[in-house]
């Protein structure tokens, strides 16, 4: 009797049903934010029976990925994740809206009636004046035609006239609005129906997806366990977005590093943990830079003289675009960061070989809006050193430069950055990590009270020609001009051009004024100190030799 007792409870446990069926909502434990995408992160802890336990858990994104779903559990053998929709019940209506539709088509029929009353108001206004117009009096066609009697008929035909249209008038605009309260009570109509059959809700809730993640867990025992998934979306992203305020002063930059965060992954972001994930940088607009500059022979053959023709044209500026994600609120001085100061030291800064996280101890409501959230990520003060930095061939303005050392050591991605100098808001430009070199150069913004000129000295410019060869000298004068009060250290940038045939185009500096020339790329870059009101004059000579029975191209 005893092992017939084991044997049934044997059986019953492996006939067990499968438990915990019933969908519960789960809450975002954490979410990672990618500079495009997002991955959410859910932690449930549920009670497990012996045997196999499936558990359906809502609250999930509707843009979920699923190919990117990762379930884990401890306690339990995870057996398999998956996920599904499911649509709202459909309440059944019975005869909630049997009342309101026969009180709706009553009131039709009412207006109905209205309505034919109105027209036949109208019709006999019609016909009053279809008669009053077709009197023979009226008509000219009476033969006790009289001039007292046509002035009677005239007055009295106005006065009648105007009373019949005054009337048709009253009764057309009546006949308006009886129209326009029908095809609304006919609107009405139909959505009753549709209420009543079941096809629509109120609150248009009955076609709403509702998606679900399936998780089966084996126990052998009952007990507890932690079940744990997460998937991917694309509707999320962050972007670096910094403030400079820098003070001439001293020798100190402050940086304010933010994140704007937006979503739209149709669930709000509450108490969850945010961790910021860096990924590829984004390129801004930045100072201009030197393209190298070739010259060579032409070759009189029409395939080719279009080609070299072609790569004579100088070169197109990169086109670069600011983020216009501005939609959060931008600080205006110091006073501004009062409060954001001490929101950086809930910042934890983590590192590995290929990204920078940054997770946020603090907990933010990010509503699934589209709009930008502004969170602090860090504050810091860096040593700077301020310099101007010009280039005269592609532009007559001068950028004020500050050139941070060990920059490497700040863990910034590209953005864009607010610049406040000397307390004033200056304008935008880019803060990014591109530099390969020990010392990273930051675009303060231009000074217009520098003046800059770049001109070919006409009476230094000069063709030889020798029994072989041609010699073009060409003289370059630059003029910079310091209106400041103060003085001030300028880089300034220009170049000679470089030769694509070096046996036959022979290039070379005759004057550079000082200048230290890169001999591969043709820079030629000057280090300059200006005393307050000072001009200065640079110019640098340069010739090119070829051979005098060819054409050069690109000179």
């Amino acid at each position: 009797m005893k092992n017939q007792i084991k044997l049934l409870a044997l059986m019953l446990l492996c006939m067990q049903h499968v438990f915990g069926n019933k969908p519960q909502s789960s809450k975002i434990d954490k979410v990672v934010i990618y500079l495009s995408g997002a991955h959410l992160y859910y932690n449930e802890k549920v009670n497990l029976q012996a045997g196999n336990n499936v558990f359906t858990f809502e609250n999930i994104s509707p843009n979920i990925i699923e190919n990117t779903l990762q379930a884990s559990s401890k306690g339990g053998t995870l057996m398999e994740v998956n996920t599904r929709i499911r649509y709202k019940e459909k309440k059944n209506p019975m005869n909630t809206y049997l009342k309101s539709i026969a009180f709706v088509l009553d009131s039709i029929q009412e207006l109905d009636y209205q309505i034919q009353a109105n027209s036949n108001q109208l019709s006999v206004l019609s016909y009053e004046k279809n008669m009053l117009l077709n009197h023979p009096l009226i008509k000219g066609t009476s033969s006790r035609d009289s001039l007292p009697l046509l002035r009677n008929s005239m007055e009295f035909t106005r006065e009648k006239l105007n009373e019949i249209l005054a009337l048709e008038l009253k009764w057309n605009r009546q006949k308006d609005k009886l129209e326009k309260e029908k095809n609304r009570l006919n609107l009405r109509h139909q959505e009753l129906e549709l209420l009543q059959n079941g096809h629509y809700t109120e609150d248009g809730l009955a076609a709403t997806p509702i998606n679900q993640v399936v998780v089966s867990v084996y126990a052998e025992n009952a007990g507890v366990a932690d079940i744990q998934f997460s998937y991917f979306i694309q509707n999320a992203s962050w972007v670096p977005n910094y403030d400079l305020v820098a003070n001439p002063s001293n020798s100190q930059l402050s940086l304010k590093y933010f994140a704007l965060i937006s979503q739209n992954s149709g669930l709000n972001w509450s108490q969850a943990a945010l961790t910021l994930s860096s990924s590829n940088p984004m390129e801004l607009n930045i100072k201009p830079v030197l393209a190298n500059w070739y010259i060579g022979f032409y070759e009189y053959r029409k395939l080719t003289e279009k080609r070299l023709s072609n790569a004579a044209l100088p070169l197109k500026k990169q086109s670069l675009r600011l983020q216009e994600d501005m939609d959060a609120p931008m600080a205006g001085s110091e006073g501004d960061y009062a409060e954001q100061k001490s929101l950086s030291e809930y910042i934890q800064i983590s590192e590995n070989l290929i990204r920078t996280e940054y997770a946020i101890k603090l907990k933010y409501e990010i509503n699934s809006d589209g709009k930008s959230h502004k969170v602090m990520i860090k504050e810091q003060q860096i040593p700077i050193q301020l310099e101007f930095a010009a280039v005269p061939k592609l532009s007559n303005e001068a950028f004020l430069m500050g050139r941070l050392s060990a920059w490497e050591d700040l863990q910034i991605l590209p953005g864009a950055a607010r610049i406040y100098f000397d307390g004033a808001y200056v304008g935008e430009t880019l803060l990014g990590n591109q530099s390969n070199t020990d010392t990273l150069d930051i675009n303060l913004g231009r000074d217009r009270s520098l003046v800059i000129s770049r001109k070919k000295v006409k009476d230094k410019t000069r063709i030889k020609t020798l029994d072989s060869e041609k010699i073009e000298t060409r003289t370059i004068e630059l003029l910079v001009r310091n209106t400041k009060s103060q003085s001030i250290l300028m880089n300034l940038e220009d170049q000679i051009p470089v030769s694509q045939n070096p046996n036959e185009i022979k290039v070379s500096i005759v004057d550079a004024d000082g200048a230290n020339l890169d001999e591969v790329s043709g820079i030629l870059r000057w280090k300059i100190k200006l005393s307050a009101k000072e001009t200065k004059k640079i110019s640098f000579t340069y010739e090119v030799r070829y051979p005098k029975n060819k054409t050069i191209f690109g000179l």
